[in-house]
């Protein structure tokens, strides 16, 4: 073939894929403002609860040692019962290889916990981060699921960057109280993760609490701003990641989308297939919770609510800062509890 032809097949295979992709942008446009256009009945629609308080609630985003919450499951499962909380979800990250285990501590236990994952994604569209739980899931035998792909992926990146994070600073010399960065330490202190986290190196290294002065301020030197340690990972677009959780069998909800401002990518994601969206969250103010219940009622939506609890990790405080009561999150949601005792 001449160079002339191969310039020619060049161009023609460029102009093909362009049309594809224009076409494929289309598509997704149209199935947005269809889903956008289709509003849930008044009466059918998710409210606020004129009685919301935490006893009998359910805090249904939570986060536990096996990523980067510093409790366990039996300790999250007690707090819950001891602030009166009916129910709790433990949603770590980017993972479905805890969920059985997560579901024989609750069974044991004898306490309602919905076993989750936390999505991390991005729309890359927006230039923004969204994070999407995933509920009603369980992992394949050989991790071959459509989300399970998904996500080990996320992990093993997530894992890989914080160990050349902790590298750097070991090699920079970065210093806290006169204590220098152990990656020996570091894996010892992850534990039961699943993962390596930036919580597990800053843990390591100070042994503060996640409000200290002197820890904030390390953090903020040496993960954030100019510092070489700021490098973050490559995440899933977050309408592929909705679509992963669907096909592997489970229900999405839009996390925290006051916390990330992830508002705009609704009708991609509804589109997509997402069933919830998180009105209450500790990063949420009042605005952020009735923008929730709009969209909910807008999209056909059920909504949830949780602490994103951590531990001595990261804020807030403690389980129930942040919950949803069970008539505001509704049948939709009560059905995922019923399924969890199907599941493994």
């Amino acid at each position: 073939m001449g160079k002339k032809q191969r310039s020619e097949g060049k161009v023609n295979t460029e102009k093909k894929d362009k049309k594809e992709k224009k076409r494929m942008k289309e598509q997704k446009r149209t199935a947005a403002q269809k889903v956008a256009a289709r509003p849930m009945a008044p009466q059918d629609a998710p409210c606020p609860s004129s009685a919301r308080t935490v006893v009998g609630a359910w805090d249904l985003h939570s986060h536990s040692t096996f990523s980067d919450g510093s409790a366990s499951v039996d300790e999250l499962i007690a707090e819950a019962r001891a602030f009166g909380l009916a129910a709790l979800a433990v949603t770590d990250h980017d993972s479905l290889r805890q969920l059985s285990p997560v579901r024989a501590l609750a069974r044991r236990e004898g306490f309602p916990v919905l076993a989750g994952t936390e999505v991390s994604a991005r729309d890359y569209t927006t230039g923004r981060n969204v994070h999407i739980l995933a509920f009603g899931l369980e992992a394949t035998p050989d991790g071959s699921g459509p989300l399970e792909r998904i996500v080990d992926d996320t992990l093993r990146q997530r894992t890989a960057n914080t160990l050349w994070q902790a590298w750097l600073l070991r090699r920079r010399g970065a210093e806290f109280s006169g204590r220098y960065i152990s990656l020996d330490e570091v894996v010892v202190t992850a534990g039961a993760s699943l993962g390596v986290y930036k919580q597990h190196v800053m843990e390591a290294l100070t042994h503060r609490h996640h409000e200290d002065p002197d820890y904030q301020f390390f953090y903020q030197c040496q993960f954030k701003g100019e510092s070489p340690a700021n490098h973050d990972i490559v995440y899933p677009a977050a309408a592929d990641a909705v679509r992963a959780i669907c096909e592997q069998g489970g229900v999405a909800v839009l996390a925290h989308p006051g916390q990330m401002n992830s508002w705009a990518s609704l009708p991609e994601l509804v589109a997509a297939g997402l069933a919830g969206i998180e009105a209450y969250h500790p990063d949420h103010g009042p605005v952020d919770t009735s923008l929730a219940f709009e969209a909910a009622a807008r999209y056909g939506l059920f909504v949830t609510g949780g602490s994103d609890y951590h531990g001595k990790y990261g804020a807030p405080a403690s389980l129930g800062e942040a919950f949803v009561m069970p008539d505001e999150a509704g049948p939709r949601v009560e059905e995922l509890f019923a399924r969890e005792v199907r599941l493994s």
